[in-house]
């Protein structure tokens, strides 16, 4: 489930990295594109978060 998160989070970072600089995009395709990545970097931002070990936990061994 983490790979997938983390998966998703790097995918959601490239692509909003290619609409920004290399797409040539404007108007609401810009807009479209960039709204679409954003919320697939929070979305899986937040999943990441809301599935992270808690310190203790790290600190004893666990994984």
């Amino acid at each position: 489930m983490r790979f997938l998160l983390w998966l998703l989070f790097m995918a959601g970072v490239l692509v909003n990295a290619f609409v920004n600089t290399l797409s040539g995009w404007t108007g609401a395709a810009h807009i479209a594109a960039s709204v679409v990545s954003g919320v697939l970097v929070l979305g899986s931002a937040v999943g990441l978060w809301l599935t992270r070990t808690p310190a203790g936990d790290r600190a004893r061994g666990a994984v």
